[in-house]
């Protein structure tokens, strides 16, 4: 929003931009609607506010919608399920990710820390309500500011928390070239805020009149009501909050679901605040009444957003017009910034309560002397879940990794144990022998592999990447001739005993070895036209399609690579009856051997990328031919000799 608000369209100013995001941060609500809001009614009056602030809404609804109905008609499906056991996990380390990141940046004084840890303790040990503490931290840094603090947090978020990456934007403009729309004035705040009160409460009102309290439409409009007037401990507070009464007091959802639920908004685009959604989508499907179930669901949707999306427009309209006014005031920022660092603390309370829940199948309640928390029973840990969060972790923090990419390794380390269960720790074990044969063949060697890392260093990653996929997908249909060969000399023999012959295994070795290591000392080295500026990528689907055929090609047509994959399976004792899964781990292998290599290599420079292919290539050679003499000295002492 920034970069297209104020940097490319220059619609807003950066410092009104800044000084809005303050206040947005602060209101009850998505903090994007909000914002968006408030620009389009800057600019356009109550019109633009409303697309606006309308189409941030609109769109993330509509696939929420879309991921509910697949929720509750495929939920019962193993592959629904498989992936939101990959997901959860990851949607824990997300949520920490973001709190210590924005913590870094507006954590700037020693009051706003305080708060954030206060606002921890009695919301995580003590079960507080996010909303005294949240108050309480607004009411406290505003006392702050009245002694005179010489902290100006207020100040610090704007410029710690954005000032840092925000570059150059439009000229900020004086208070008094504001359009006349934006001016207080007691009229039109009171013409504005009856008409946002009468689209909230009129469709509440109705309900209520006309289906009575016990019903579940009327519940959610009362329920979801008042947490659009009290959400002041953000998205992910609110969520929790949403997420217990929906479980205990209405028993609209069970605990697994609403997490599934809070996975889904975090994969959803757009607020996740649309978790509510969701729990309105399943309290109407399962509180259906004379509606068919997926009528009713649409409707406690629909009416769920209609509930927390109206009431933005409200606080935009009402507190809009002094969000100008008040830009310099210390007390007023200085009070928002203590509510955002209280925020924080409720946040991480979030996190480790839906970390908790997710990664440990048990926990012990622990209440006396105030204190109501639970603690997790560590001995009922889910050791897969655990891992998921630990990959993720190391992804996001570690590798820098964005959230597609972290969610999507997330999903595939989910499905491990699925496939464990479906296939057997038999065909297990032959994907894992036959992941060790596709690493130990698939270090880059030859011009296929200078030629991607040369393209690699030029920052030709798509090129790149279709070479490493030509290359293992090549690598893969050697594999299985070499399978279909073996076959034929093996007859009727299902799995060829003579891989495991050191008489068979030697000379195997010994010629492979020799073949490989004149090839590679040969080729890795060749030459290539070096270019000092990089070059954009261009004609990226025919050239990289190109790219990975002329790899595949390379891979397939060249003798040593069956005399090398021969060798490795002679070593591993692998026979033809492995099978798909074997395959399928080969295929991994490779695929991950090429890649990791040439970017480490890529690191490292194209010259000594070069230099350390052709001695580790070598090195590899060497052992080869060193077991093969090995395996000949062995099946000399089995024969006698």
């Amino acid at each position: 929003m920034y970069r297209i608000l104020v940097e490319e369209r220059r619609w807003i100013s950066r410092d009104r931009f800044l000084n809005a995001l303050n206040y947005c941060l602060a209101l009850p609500g998505p903090d994007a609607q909000l914002l968006a809001a408030y620009v389009g009614w800057v600019m356009h009056g109550t019109l633009g506010g409303l697309l606006a602030g309308g189409l941030v809404i609109l769109p993330p609804m509509i696939c929420m919608m879309a991921l509910s109905y697949g929720y509750v008609t495929g939920g019962d499906s193993t592959i629904g399920e498989v992936l939101l056991y990959g997901l959860k996990p990851a949607i824990l380390v997300i949520v920490l990710e973001a709190t210590i990141r924005v913590g870094r940046q507006v954590l700037r004084t020693r009051l706003m820390v305080a708060l954030a840890g206060l606002a921890f303790v009695g919301t995580f040990f003590f079960n507080l309500s996010f909303v005294p503490v949240v108050v309480g931290a607004a009411v406290i840094g505003f006392c702050a500011a009245l002694v005179g603090s010489s902290a100006h947090p207020g100040a610090v978020h704007a410029q710690g928390a954005y000032g840092a990456f925000m570059g150059p934007a439009a000229k900020d403009i004086r208070q008094d070239d504001l359009p006349e729309h934006t001016r207080p004035t007691a009229g039109r705040l009171l013409r504005t805020g009856a008409f946002w009160l009468a689209l909230w409460f009129v469709p509440v009102g109705v309900l209520v009149a006309a289906l009575g309290l016990d019903n579940v439409f009327s519940q959610i409009a009362i329920l979801f009501s008042k947490m659009a007037a009290l959400s002041l401990g953000g998205p992910y507070a609110v969520n929790s909050y949403v997420a217990l009464h929906a479980v205990e007091p209405y028993g609209w959802l069970t605990h697994e679901q609403a997490l599934d639920g809070l996975a889904l908004a975090e994969l959803a685009p757009g607020p996740v605040i649309l978790f509510q959604q969701f729990v309105g989508f399943l309290a109407a499907y399962r509180n259906s009444g004379v509606l068919p179930p997926l009528a009713a669901a649409t409707l406690g949707g629909l009416l769920s957003v209609w509930v927390i999306s109206i009431p933005p427009f409200l606080w935009i309209s009402l507190v809009g017009p002094f969000i100008e006014r008040f830009r310099n005031n210390p007390h007023i920022n200085t009070t928002l910034s203590a509510v955002t660092g209280g925020v924080l603390g409720v946040i991480l309370t979030f996190a480790i309560r839906f970390g908790t829940r997710t990664i440990f199948t048990e926990s012990v309640p622990i209440s006396g002397f105030g204190l109501d928390f639970s603690l997790p029973n560590f001995a009922s840990a889910d050791p897969w879940a655990l891992a998921i969060a630990v990959v993720a972790a190391i992804a996001m923090f570690r590798f820098r990794l964005g959230m597609v990419a972290t969610l999507a390794a997330s999903c595939a380390i989910g499905t491990i144990p699925y496939l464990i269960d479906t296939i057997g720790l038999g065909s297990l074990r032959s994907g894992l022998l036959g992941f060790v044969a596709g690493a130990a063949i698939g270090f880059p060697a030859g011009p296929v592999a200078v030629w991607c890392l040369h393209l690699r260093i030029q920052q030709r990653r798509a090129m790149a990447s279709a070479i490493i996929a030509g290359s293992a997908i090549g690598d893969l249909i050697v594999a299985s001739v070499f399978f279909v060969v073996t076959d034929l000399f093996g007859g009727a023999i299902t799995s060829l005993q003579m891989l495991k012959n050191p008489l068979f295994q030697g000379p195997v070795l010994i010629l492979g070895g020799i073949a490989l290591l004149f090839i590679v000392s040969r080729s890795v080295l060749l030459g290539l036209p070096q270019q000092d500026q990089t070059r954009d990528e261009q004609w990226t689907y025919v050239g990289a399609g190109l790219a990975a055929l002329i790899a595949l090609s390379a891979s397939v047509t060249h003798p040593e690579n069956l005399l090398a994959i021969g060798a490795v399976f002679a070593i591993l004792g692998i026979g033809s009856d492995s099978g798909i899964t074997l395959l399928a781990g080969f295929f991994i292998g490779t695929a991950l051997t090429w890649f990791s290599t040439i970017e480490l290599l890529c690191h490292l420079g194209e010259k000594q990328g070069r230099q350390i292919m052709l001695r580790v290539m070598q090195s590899l050679c060497v052992l080869c031919i060193a077991a093969g003499f090995v395996q000949l000295a062995r099946a000399a002492n089995l024969l006698g000799i």
